[in-house]
């Protein structure tokens, strides 16, 4: 029976830990000294224990649990969210190191699965890169200076396109940004028909002449999905051939983004290798790969590349379609070890519902709002966005953790 957890009278406590090792005991000791934390809120015990320990009292800001020697872990979390908030980080501590398990932990809402033996180093730095995704860096107002954020294929039909609108959207519509999202495409691009819009006039002439470019002439070319989020795109004629200086786009992205939260540039990927390069901080760059040899060279080859022409930009490396031929797919550890890099976010396949919100020219997440490509796409949006405006977990774990009445 594990002891009580102790908690002030009054306000909430910063973290509780229930852990079945001397290991991780002391591991957690070092952590709650580091961070001014009650050594009294390291118990224990294994998860049935915090079951009951939170049963109680109100719920830690961090949840440190223990999974090990624990027949049926999804179920035992489940049961954890019957007694937790929604807003509550909860960190898994397990002794198998499985990749099926971690995802299926971070599908249903907790923030990190760990594998034992654990250091106190270990510990402080998931703390606190879990705190600094939901942290954004300082804006200063009065610039009212934009993030911009491109996404780029590393290879043909990944689908980064696709990853591009859908964060848009979620950035518009859940985290209250106001958002332009620019399609770079001026021939193929699909942004505008993705969303059922007409593409707006003069994207090509702003382009040509950037003397013309101003808060109003951009304003004219671009297509309002909602009162917060902006389209800019073309549908120019093939016949039609035309060039602009890359300092144009620097002058249309200065602009955007004097008047916008978000810029987000859909970039192609013929022209990325010089597009990149006028992305300059504060931005994200995301690449987004398939599971595939080709992708994983491709991968390796395009983050080089952004590393170098974007250092500044917080560089994100997506695996999208996770699913679609497990046949053909590389493992998430054999394509993160061939790339030599880490991979941020993975993004499960699904067909029917990409195909229903294309058919009906609206996001993902207005078709199938509750499931995991959805979540998955938020959690991508949150962290590329970089701002403040947070937005609640939508996840299975979200929808159990409340408190039973």
């Amino acid at each position: 029976m594990v002891e009580r957890a102790v908690r002030q009278s009054t306000g909430r406590e910063p973290f509780l830990a229930v852990v079945n090792d001397d290991v991780t005991h002391a591991a957690l000791l070092g952590v709650a000294v580091d961070n001014g934390w009650p050594e009294s809120q390291i118990l224990k015990g294994g998860l049935d224990d915090a079951v009951e320990a939170l049963s109680d009292i109100v719920t830690p800001q961090f949840l440190i649990v223990d999974l090990s020697n624990y027949s049926d872990p999804m179920a035992g979390i489940v049961a954890l969210a019957g007694v937790c908030e929604p807003d509550t980080r909860v960190i898994a501590l397990g002794d198998v190191n499985d990749i099926s398990l971690y995802r299926e932990l971070i599908d249903i809402g907790v923030d990190e699965y760990l594998v034992k033996p654990l250091s106190a180093e270990i510990l402080n730095a998931t703390i606190r890169r879990i705190v600094e995704e939901e942290t954004p860096a300082p804006r200063d107002d009065g610039e009212r200076l934009g993030r911009l954020i491109g996404f780029v294929g590393a290879r043909g039909g990944v689908g980064s396109t696709t990853l591009a609108i859908n964060s848009a959207w979620m950035m518009a519509h859940e985290q209250g940004l106001r958002v332009a999202l620019v399609d770079l495409d001026l021939y193929f691009g699909t942004v505008a028909l993705a969303l059922d819009l007409e593409p707006g006039r003069g994207f090509r002439e702003a382009l040509e002449n950037p003397s013309r470019i101003d808060g109003l002439f951009i304003e004219r070319a671009m297509a309002r999905q909602s009162d917060n989020l902006f389209v800019l795109a073309a549908e120019e004629r093939l016949e039609n051939s035309f060039s602009f200086d890359p300092a144009a786009l620097d002058t249309l992205l200065e602009t955007l983004r004097n008047d916008f939260d978000c810029v987000v540039l859909d970039l192609p990927r013929f022209a990325a290798r010089t597009q990149i390069k006028t992305i300059t901080g504060p931005a994200s760059i995301v690449v987004v790969s398939d599971a595939t040899l080709s992708g994983m060279r491709d991968t390796m080859r395009v983050r080089k590349f952004v590393k170098e022409s974007s250092p500044e930009s917080d560089l994100l490396v997506v695996i999208n379609g996770v699913g679609r031929d497990k046949s053909a797919e590389l493992s998430v550890a054999d394509f993160e070890s061939g790339a030599e890099l880490g991979v941020d976010y993975h993004i499960p396949c699904d067909r029917k519902s990409a195909i229903k919100a294309e058919g009906a020219g609206k996001s993902i997440a207005e078709i199938a709002g509750k499931s995991k490509v959805t979540n998955a796409i938020r959690n991508l949006s949150r962290r590329a966005s970089g701002t403040s405006k947070v937005v609640e977990k939508e996840s299975l774990f979200s929808g159990l953790f409340k408190r039973k009445a």
